[in-house]
């Protein structure tokens, strides 16, 4: 029997309204009110001098790490190592000290990768946490020390709630590392929750109004001109958001995304372009900030070899940008680079929404029924490492996964 599998179905609509925007601050408020509450209770865990500090996760939870890093270690006055599931129970880990605290971020908390990195180091001695947006999940069950919070997914942009969920709290449990730590004063605590709910309202913003329709245009001719893949250009934190559009781009709409750091492009897909150039499409995310000055030449030089150019940036960006894009999309205030994930996402996320949508791709994770239980075989229950083998658990029947996939199956917690 059929299973309709829907993954991002355009529940918000063409439009945004001023009751979505209201939806998503009270949502936003309350995570940073509730999830703070809960770093409380966990003090006695996160407070302690570690010799070392990693966050580990894939996917979306990965690329949610990476964006509040370089906030982090602001913030919070240490060195935050962000890395891969993988990479990590592979390779890093043996370098890792034992005296080291491993955050695992998982929104859905059931791939075998992050729950297998829980697993490999608390056996190598470390101090692991989970943070997760997922109360009955497989890394749950597998992680004693547990940060968790349960969004209201229907107040963010579809495709959008596990990656700003995910860094707002990472974001919080930096902030609370800091004011344990000395960095931060609990007035400077205060008003670093304030200007990020404040970021965050103005970052939903951005994807409403003249921008919204700006999305929906460029998502049209995307699609009217056949064009073959789209190109994502940034540094720093805006290299992450790289990564974020490519990955939206991908899962919705199964479409050939490239990301590349905005230097390397001089180096690498210039020579593409400059001699197979189909129209491509090239996004860059350049807020006001260290990104400005280069973005703007690329732009000149993307423009002169007839690439259609779609600038991301923020309020106080240099006017000579939009005379080189094709498109821009402005964000409703002024934003560090360190910061600008809270807009950017929303931007990112619903061109690709309006895109998929096109396609006629939004409510089709699947080709056929066969699929799910195979991929969920190989992601969600992908077998561990010798080291920790004894943690594995069976396959689960084929039928289940068809009918439920991964997220039908509770596990208690540890």
């Amino acid at each position: 029997m059929a299973t309709n599998y829907e993954f991002f179905r355009l529940n918000k609509g063409a439009n945004l309204d001023q009751q979505d925007l209201e939806l998503y601050e009270k949502e936003i408020t309350k995570l940073y009110s509730e999830f703070s509450e809960t770093c409380d209770d966990l003090k006695h865990i996160l407070n302690k001098k570690y010799d070392k500090i990693y966050a580990v996760g894939i996917g979306d939870s990965l690329y949610s790490a990476e964006s509040v890093k370089l906030a982090a270690w602001n913030n919070s006055g240490q060195h935050i190592e962000v890395i891969e599931s993988y990479e990590f129970n592979y390779y890093y880990i043996n370098y890792m000290p034992k005296n080291s605290l491993v955050i695992i971020c998982s929104g859905g908390g059931q791939a075998a990768r992050t729950v297998e990195s829980s697993y490999l180091a608390q056996k190598r001695g470390a101090t692991v946490v989970a943070l997760t947006l997922s109360p009955h999940s497989r890394l749950i069950s597998a992680t004693g020390n547990t940060l968790c919070y349960v969004p209201n997914r229907k107040a963010y942009i579809d495709g959008a709630c596990n990656y700003i969920a995910l860094a707002s709290m990472l974001h919080i449990v930096n902030i609370k590392l800091g004011r344990w730590h000395g960095n931060l004063t609990e007035e400077e605590e205060i008003e670093e929750y304030k200007k990020s709910i404040k970021l965050s309202v103005a970052g939903f913003e951005a994807a409403m109004g003249e921008n919204n329709k700006k999305i929906q245009t460029i998502a049209q001719e995307l699609y009217d001109g056949n064009h073959e893949k789209i190109l994502f250009l940034g540094a720093g934190p805006g290299y992450i958001l790289t990564e974020l559009g490519c990955a939206k781009f991908m899962e919705q709409a199964a479409f050939v995304s490239i990301h590349q750091q905005l230097e390397e492009y001089s180096h690498e897909q210039y020579w593409i372009h400059n001699r197979n150039n189909n129209n491509d499409f090239v996004v860059l995310i350049c807020p006001e900030g260290k990104t400005q000055a280069r973005s703007l030449e690329l732009l000149e030089e993307l423009k002169y070899l007839g690439c259609t150019t779609i600038a991301i940036t923020s309020s106080g960006y240099n006017n000579e940008i939009e005379k080189y894009s094709d498109y821009l999309l402005v964000a409703p205030t002024n934003y560090e680079d360190e910061y600008f994930w809270l807009a950017a996402a929303n931007i990112l996320t619903r061109l690709a929404n309006f895109f998929t949508a096109h396609l006629g791709l939004s409510n089709k994770q699947f080709a056929n029924d066969d699929q799910p239980a195979k991929h969920y075989k190989a992601i969600q229950f992908s077998r561990f490492c010798d080291e920790v083998a004894e943690f594995d658990i069976p396959l689960p029947d084929e039928e289940i996964l068809r009918e439920k996939g991964p997220h039908g199956l509770e596990f208690n917690k540890k």
